[in-house]
């Protein structure tokens, strides 16, 4: 009876890891990939905030109004790419998306509105953003499982890991301009003083992670000359930091550093995805 049992569970065992090990992807694209797109859900959430929020001061663009309408687009194609492919992942990351989603729809019809309560927006554009990097944190806990199960080795996580670190800076490069604005927004008071300290705790953020990234043992050589970009971009903050910590920059000047961070942190993620 006791060997009986045995076998029983040995086979249960054995069909779960048959099953499990078959899963090495995510659904029809790569756990790297994968890690990149919803990543990008995390930076394209702030983006859009950070455009709305320029309007609020008038400081909005043809280029701004183009990339707000761009950035909708590719949030949404990008949410139908992770649930397309979801199928096979855990129940966690199923649920993750269905809250992204909806969270997604309510936070779409605020920024299109004619007239936005700007605390509303900076409430909810963290609410989503936090949905977002639950499903990434959710989809690396995936990645990681399957990857032990099938006996593949740690540079294969680090890998996964690296692309959700570098292609977070991507978001906090959008924030960062996001939370600048909002301090010019308020202009004084207790609002202001936290919305210039949050834009000056996330560029502190970053330039902590620039140093990490450039340790990186996945690093080849065209990384380290996107990341030795990065860092020159952080340079044009740091020869005006008092003007900068003040908020006192020009804020077109804010919108094309931050911008500037965006694309180079996007080619070392890709970079990384494509190890």
């Amino acid at each position: 009876m006791k060997y009986l049992k045995f076998l029983t569970t040995l086979f249960i065992f054995a069909t779960f890891c048959f099953c499990h090990a078959q899963n090495t992807t995510y659904g029809n694209i790569s756990y790297e990939k994968a890690i990149n797109t919803a990543g990008k859900q995390r930076m394209l959430s702030q983006k859009i905030a950070k455009v709305r929020m320029l309007k609020a001061i008038n400081e909005t663009t043809s280029a701004l109004t183009n990339e707000f309408t761009a950035s909708i687009k590719l949030f949404e194609r990008n949410l139908k790419i992770i649930e397309s492919n979801s199928r096979e992942q855990s129940p966690k990351v199923k649920a993750l998306i269905r809250q992204q989603n909806a969270e997604w729809v309510q936070f779409n019809d605020l920024v299109n509105k004619p007239q936005i309560d700007i605390e509303k927006l900076l409430s909810k554009s963290e609410s989503l953003l936090s949905k977002c990097n639950s499903l990434v944190l959710a989809i690396e806990e995936d990645s990681k499982f399957n990857k032990q199960l099938n006996f593949e080795n740690k540079a294969s996580q680090l890998k996964v890991e690296t692309i959700n670190k570098a292609g977070k800076q991507r978001m906090l490069s959008q924030k960062l301009c996001l939370y600048y604005a909002a301090c010019k927004f308020f202009k004084k008071g207790d609002k202001s003083k936290k919305a210039c300290n949050r834009y000056v705790a996330i560029y502190n953020q970053i330039n902590s992670v620039v140093n990490d990234l450039l340790v990186n043992e996945l690093n080849t050589s065209e990384i380290d000359e996107n990341i030795a970009l990065a860092m020159g971009v952080i340079d044009g903050i740091e020869i005006n930091k008092k003007l900068f910590l003040d908020n006192k920059m020009d804020t077109q000047k804010v919108v094309s550093i931050t911008n500037s961070m965006l694309s180079i942190f996007n080619k070392i993620t890709s970079q990384y995805s494509l190890l």
